[in-house]
């Protein structure tokens, strides 16, 4: 009498059943085009980190004038040739208006490098160095921050963010993810700025100020969210501002 042969009997060092061998190909290679196809997916739905660079090691001497009103900037021509507002920054999350003082609106050397994601730049300096100092004569003569100019009245739908890792410094630059990082810099001295984007997926940059001024930390509670903002619209050369108080902006 031969005894029947029981396949749900578990051996661990026997051969595993044809049947069993087949579900575990077709589970394996099902798995594996089921992660590569999500992750393609989600990679795809993800906003682009944008072209921005900064090359830490690449420090040189810039010249132009300097300001520290509403933020620190330079006006320079070193960049492109022309004359351009380029924001300044530290290394790290801070700003350096304060240390500016009554060199402000005066010729100027910065040692520094250069964070710049197109028409966009700014100069991260060593804030413990000798990052400043006064030149005698100004290169160029035609270096005067410009007047800003009244654009247009607007109300603009986009996000709060900080410039420095905008241009270069950090990416992602914007969103939740980014949400911490930006409170940092802006609360740090970063000057905040508003990425607007259109229907028509067309986006600008304006930097933003309050009557003029820099923006304080009552602004942290809506950077990194979608708001929208009522606000004038200024250009000062190349550099476009959104003028508004933070009782301006709602939530989208």
């Amino acid at each position: 009498m031969t005894r029947k042969q029981d396949d749900s009997f578990f051996i661990g060092w026997a051969e595993t059943p044809e049947i069993d061998r087949r579900f575990f190909l077709k589970a394996g290679i099902g798995l594996s085009i089921g992660t590569v196809t999500l992750g393609t997916g989600l990679a795809a739905l993800q906003r682009a980190p944008g072209p921005g660079a900064w090359d830490q090691g690449a420090v040189r001497e810039w010249r132009g004038v300097v300001t520290n009103s509403p933020y620190a900037m330079l006006r320079t021509t070193d960049i492109s040739g022309r004359p351009q507002t380029v924001l300044l920054s530290c290394l790290g999350k801070c700003g350096v208006a304060a240390m500016i003082g009554h060199l402000s609106g005066k010729p100027v050397i910065i040692t520094g490098s250069l964070i710049q994601r197109g028409r966009h730049a700014m100069i991260a300096v060593n804030e413990n160095g000798d990052w400043i100092r006064e030149e005698e004569t100004l290169s160029a003569p035609d270096l005067a921050f410009p007047e800003p100019v009244f654009v247009s009245n607007a109300t603009l739908s986009g996000e709060v963010l900080d410039s420095k890792c905008w241009f270069g410094a950090m990416r992602p630059s914007e969103g939740k993810v980014h949400k911490a990082c930006a409170s940092l810099c802006i609360r740090g001295g970063i000057p905040p700025a508003f990425f607007a984007l259109d229907k028509a997926k067309r986006s600008t940059l304006l930097i933003m100020t309050d009557e003029f001024q820099a923006h304080n930390s009552e602004l942290l509670p809506y950077v990194a969210d979608p708001v929208s903002i009522l606000g004038r619209i200024y250009q000062s050369g190349d550099i476009l501002y959104l003028d508004a108080p933070v009782s301006n902006i709602t939530r989208a």
